[in-house]
């Protein structure tokens, strides 16, 4: 009979692989950013991606119509609404029959009336290169580009939706060059 050699395969033990899992489960929990939990925070988040999207949705269908659209935040409200310009009687009349894609109904969202306390939640501060009767009225021409809606020659510079709640803030920027919505 022949000796066959035995070769011993390297492998790890079960010690070394718990301590291996615990480490990295050690550091995914420091690595991993907190995340908000409370009811308050849910709502402010939910509360600033409902206005952005508002936003987008306005310049999205501007730039797939080529008609102006548009959105106006109603400060004493604490209201968002879409709206679709139009251009062929002089001064432009708004138009509110403007609606989301999703749930079909008018393109139009109010502030949770349980989060208005005694101070705005919701502040908007836009930034106009010339002069603006209306600005909280924003639309978008074709190619993206933000303006005021009194007078249409106004270019946006910036415009920043500041939602507090208690402790919490969360903002609404639209840039005026780029058209861009981020919320911080």
């Amino acid at each position: 009979m022949r000796n066959v050699p035995f070769f011993r395969q390297a492998a790890y033990t079960l010690t070394e692989l718990v301590i291996v899992v615990a480490i990295l489960a050690v550091v995914a929990a420091i690595a991993v950013p907190v995340t908000r939990s409370s009811e308050t925070d849910r709502k402010i988040d939910l509360i600033a991606n409902e206005f952005a999207t508002a936003m987008r949705f306005a310049r999205s269908e501007s730039i797939r119509t080529s008609k102006p659209h548009g959105f106006r935040f109603l400060t004493n409200q604490y209201r968002i609404r879409v709206f679709a310009a139009d251009t062929t009687v002089a001064p432009w009349t708004w138009l509110w029959d403007v609606y989301h894609p999703v749930d079909k109904n008018l393109y139009d969202y109010t502030f949770p009336a349980d989060l208005v306390g005694s101070t705005a939640p919701v502040t908007h501060t836009p930034v106009y290169r010339s002069s603006c009767s209306r600005p909280g009225a924003v639309y978008f021409d074709d190619s993206g580009t933000p303006w005021c809606l009194e007078p249409e020659t106004a270019l946006l510079d910036s415009y920043q939706l500041d939602i507090v709640i208690g402790a919490q803030r969360v903002t609404v920027n639209l840039d005026g060059i780029t058209g861009r919505v981020t919320v911080l």
